[in-house]
């Protein structure tokens, strides 16, 4: 084989393969930005808990908050008594069931704002921030949760009993951290208005609004 011979080799092998690496960058790039993957489902005020009173609004967000799936199923639960036992859950799932969201209202014996937050919230991870609602609202980049007055003085223990409210993200959120904590914040407060009217509270919410 002449000299011209194995250049002309060369240069094909090396035009061959370039070809062979593009295809499979844009195959790459094309999976990463989900051509491939199944179609979003679509998220109706008809599907959102009722715990959510503006279902519309609610839709919204959980349309733009969270992760993609080709369907997404909320299930709620309830122990609405007005009293010490108030509990109302708000979960949203994605496919095979994956849970992507929890929305939590608890009533509970009221303790300093500081000792809550140690210990009456779900574990999360990122920098925390407080906000103005409630006694307190707490921040991360997957929870909002606020501190809610309620009662002066619970019926059967005459204990002030305040309530527990948060939204809290198990998977991660594809949106913008600031994005994605303002939502949040905007899931807990409006269930958290839900939940202070539904137990029948007796202090001020102190939730904005």
């Amino acid at each position: 084989m002449t000299e011209a011979s194995d250049r002309r080799s060369v240069r094909r092998i090396f035009v061959y393969g370039g070809i062979a690496l593009i295809a499979v960058l844009s195959t790459l790039v094309a999976y990463l930005l989900g051509v491939f993957s199944e179609e979003r489902g679509d998220i109706k005020a008809d599907d959102v808990c009722r715990s959510l009173p503006d279902r519309q609004a609610a839709a919204e967000i959980f349309d733009s908050l969270l992760p993609r799936a080709a369907k997404y199923d909320f299930v709620a639960t309830s122990t609405a008594d007005p009293d010490e036992s108030y509990l109302n859950t708000c979960s949203v799932t994605g496919d095979d069931s994956e849970r992507l969201l929890n929305l939590r209202a608890e009533m509970g014996v009221a303790m300093p704002w500081r000792q809550w937050a140690d210990h009456n919230l779900p574990p999360t991870s990122g920098k925390v921030t407080y906000f103005d609602a409630g006694i307190k609202g707490v921040s991360t980049s997957d929870l909002a949760a606020i501190y809610v007055p309620c009662y002066a003085s619970e019926a059967k223990t005459k204990q002030p009993h305040n309530l527990t409210v948060f939204a809290h993200a198990t998977e991660d959120l594809p949106g913008s951290d600031s994005e994605n904590r303002q939502k949040l914040v905007d899931l807990a407060t409006a269930f958290g208005r839900n939940a202070y009217k539904e137990a029948k509270c007796d202090l001020p919410s102190r939730l904005p609004g």
